[in-house]
């Protein structure tokens, strides 16, 4: 049978673990701005534009079912799309003008 555990003690496990393995925890050997750089490039290359692709997908799903509200749907997910190519421009700027 499985006992319950208390948060506390789960919490005391969680952060034992994250000890064993500090890449979960962020604490690798690099400075800050890398780490930064290689979470907005997996953000901006990866998963932007396959959220694109499932979200123009959704409204063509949409479409062919006979929905009315998915011209605009499939508006918004391209002006979306353009936002998200436009952020590996958009995120450098701000960053130097930091």
């Amino acid at each position: 049978m499985l006992k319950k555990y208390s948060m506390p003690s789960l919490i005391l496990l969680l952060m034992g673990f994250i000890a064993f393995h500090p890449e979960l925890a962020f604490a690798q050997a690099g400075s800050f701005d890398s780490k930064v750089n290689s979470i907005t490039n997996l953000i901006v290359g990866k998963i932007l534009p396959a959220v694109a692709v499932f979200g123009l997908v959704y409204a063509a799903i949409l479409a062919a079912t006979g929905d009315e509200s998915s011209k605009r749907r499939m508006v918004l997910v391209i002006v979306a799309s353009i936002v998200g190519i436009l952020a590996k421009f958009i995120i450098p700027m701000f960053q130097s003008a930091v």
